[in-house]
């Protein structure tokens, strides 16, 4: 996360020269390391406020502001230019309070008198912390989108989740540890094109162990995957995985909703809905994965539309020739 504020400055001669990639990348780390200590020094609460003034000045001054307008005037094509300028700003505060919350992840999941994280559970959690049934837990890049498997895994159910690559090395340790003041194993999703995300072979195939051996998952599916076929997200084709479906049709688990919502800095809602219904035995397998991630996505629409300023939209969502159609960034 904390690469598309600064990564975002490498140009093109940074690309060309490996040696002075590997200088900013450096440099990068180092900043973030710094922002790293002070927000450990603070509170939750005082972390996520100086994360969001950081990102909320640097953020629109960014190589990425003009994509996050581009995905945002796509997503709510009805908004005028001022009121777009007005949901990207605080688009670009949500994702500093996120950046300053990574040093408090432990904190902000921990149980106890006065949790950080309220559970609305929908769809009986006793269940999957028993064992007796085996979930895909499936979010959007919504609030704080590391809540949802870190919340789960504490509450006792047994989880494997994925997250972004980083190009950055250095940027990937420091996220590693962030992530690591859980108990919840996590695993780079795979390599990023710029256009689409693939998931290596070794992730598809530790999926499926983590299927095989009695656990959950915990996916969020607001991306355009390589793999993917092109279906609706607020009304143009965005590659959509239908890995989710296929995995719960293949090993017999639930397909769960999960919402994070924001309540406050360092505090959130999260609800898990009700299961999916999936046919044991459809006709046509390949229809039924597309109808319920349709299901899936309709419903992510519903949410990001319900809280605009939440949705972390700063990497491309559909086709270049989307945003070429349209006049719009796509960089």
């Amino acid at each position: 996360m904390a690469q598309l504020i600064f990564a975002s400055t490498l140009d093109r001669q940074a690309k060309r020269h490996a040696w002075l990639r590997a200088l900013l990348f450096r440099l990068e780390g180092l900043i973030v390391q710094l922002y790293w200590w002070t927000f450990r020094s603070l509170s939750p609460k005082r972390a996520a406020g100086l994360g969001r003034f950081a990102v909320g000045v640097l953020g629109p001054r960014s190589s990425k502001a003009a994509l996050v307008k581009a995905n945002l005037s796509i997503a709510f094509p009805l908004l005028d230019a001022s009121a777009l300028d007005d949901l990207a700003r605080r688009t670009w505060r949500n994702i500093g309070l996120v950046f300053g919350e990574y040093a408090h992840l432990n904190e902000i999941v921990r149980t106890g008198t006065d949790p950080r994280v309220q559970i609305v559970d929908r769809c009986g959690l006793d269940l999957y912390r028993r064992g007796g049934r085996q979930a895909i837990f499936v979010s959007a890049h919504l609030s704080n989108w590391e809540i949802m498997a870190l919340t789960l895994a504490r509450e006792g159910v047994p989880m494997l989740a994925l997250h972004a690559s980083l190009q950055n090395p250095h940027l990937g340790v420091l996220m590693d540890r962030a992530r690591a003041q859980v108990d919840c194993p996590m695993l780079a999703r795979g390599p990023s094109t710029g256009e689409h995300t693939r998931m290596s072979i070794s992730t598809v195939a530790s999926l499926m162990h983590q299927l095989r051996s009695g656990g959950s998952l915990g996916l969020l599916l607001d991306l355009s995957m390589k793999d993917g076929v092109a279906l609706p997200f607020f009304g143009q084709p965005m590659c959509t995985s239908l890995s989710p479906v296929r995995m719960a049709q293949r090993y017999g688990c639930d397909i769960v909703p999960v919402r994070t919502q924001r309540v406050g800095p360092a505090r959130f809602r999260l609800t898990t809905y009700a299961p999916l219904v999936l046919e044991a035995a459809p006709a046509d397998e390949e229809a039924h994965a597309i109808a319920i991630t349709r299901q899936l996505t309709a419903l992510f629409e519903q949410w990001i539309r319900e809280q605009p300023d939440e949705w972390m939209c700063a990497t491309r969502r559909w086709d270049k020739t989307v945003y070429r159609s349209l006049g719009l960034a796509h960089r």
